[in-house]
């Protein structure tokens, strides 16, 4: 059903109504299609790596079919978006010589509606691109005692050491983590485990590293009641990033169709010769 909605949205707003022709819609949509075609064969011919769309191989994986697919759609979304953009720009700019973002930016003004909805049309399509990220997500559960170590995705976990204590309103234990990459240590995590002693009620707090590729989740699930050693549960969560930033695009987007246009006449500076003969003054036999 997403993807269905995908292609409506890259459709839906060029289609004009009872007016469609085979060469409006060659005109609309040959190099968006053409593009999302090229970007689904690069991402499928590309080395694989963690946590990004590249080396999908959509026979491998039913998961990976659907990635491929919602990203393809995303980008064909993206292309009409920015065409109908660059096109309107091009005309306002040259009737009045301003640059072509300029022009992009007083088009948008003057029909804060239909721009502002291909604006929520684009960030509809990057929380798509956030959810394509499922296909890669893990996870993993491991008791890790002083030294031990967790390999999840590109990362590599070593439990430096966990400790408890008992405050007035609740006990808690925790782990902490060095959390290395590529050879590198790059975070400290804490995640935490509290017991309430008034509710009797028993809270996980887990702690995150976010990025724009991946977040990384460290959940403190308990002691091993023969060894006293922490149990971690990991999970590694990629694009969830981008689902924030398209929810707050829409949001950008929904704002700006709310605005009332500013309608602002297209001024076409006059030739100079025209400007000449009108500043002439008259004479006999005019």
């Amino acid at each position: 059903m997403a993807l269905l909605l995908l292609i409506l949205t890259a459709v839906g707003p060029l289609l004009a109504w009872r007016k469609t022709s085979l060469e409006s819609l060659k005109r609309n949509f040959l190099w968006p299609t053409i593009g999302a075609i090229a970007i689904a064969v690069f991402l499928m011919i590309t080395p694989q790596r963690w946590g990004s769309p590249f080396g999908l191989k959509p026979w491998q994986d039913i998961s990976y079919f659907y990635s491929l697919m919602a990203i393809a759609l995303a980008v064909l979304v993206i292309l009409t978006v920015a065409s109908e953009f660059y096109r309107g720009g091009r005309v306002i700019s040259k009737h009045t010589g301003q640059g072509i973002f300029a022009s992009m930016v007083q088009l948008t003004h003057r029909n804060t509606r239909r721009y502002g909805g291909y604006i929520v049309h684009f960030g509809v399509v990057v929380v798509i691109i956030g959810f394509a990220g499922a296909a890669f997500n893990v996870d993993k559960e491991q008791e890790m005692a002083n030294g031990d170590k967790m390999t999840l995705g590109p990362y590599t976990l070593i439990c430096r050491s966990y400790t408890d204590d008992d405050a007035p309103n609740y006990a808690s234990e925790w782990a902490i983590l060095d959390v290395y990459k590529g050879g590198k240590q790059i975070d400290t995590m804490t995640p935490v485990r509290r017991f309430y002693k008034a509710s009797q009620q028993t809270s996980t707090m887990p702690d995150i590293r976010s990025t724009l590729n991946e977040d990384l989740y460290l959940v403190f699930e308990g002691l091993n009641q023969d060894n006293g050693h922490p149990i971690i549960k990991a999970h590694l969560n990629a694009l969830v990033m981008w689902i924030w930033m398209g929810v707050w695009i829409m949001l950008i987007g929904t704002v700006l169709a709310l605005v009332p246009n500013a309608p602002a006449p297209v001024r076409v500076p006059a030739p100079a010769r025209l400007e000449q003969a009108q500043a002439a003054p008259a004479v006999t036999g005019d």
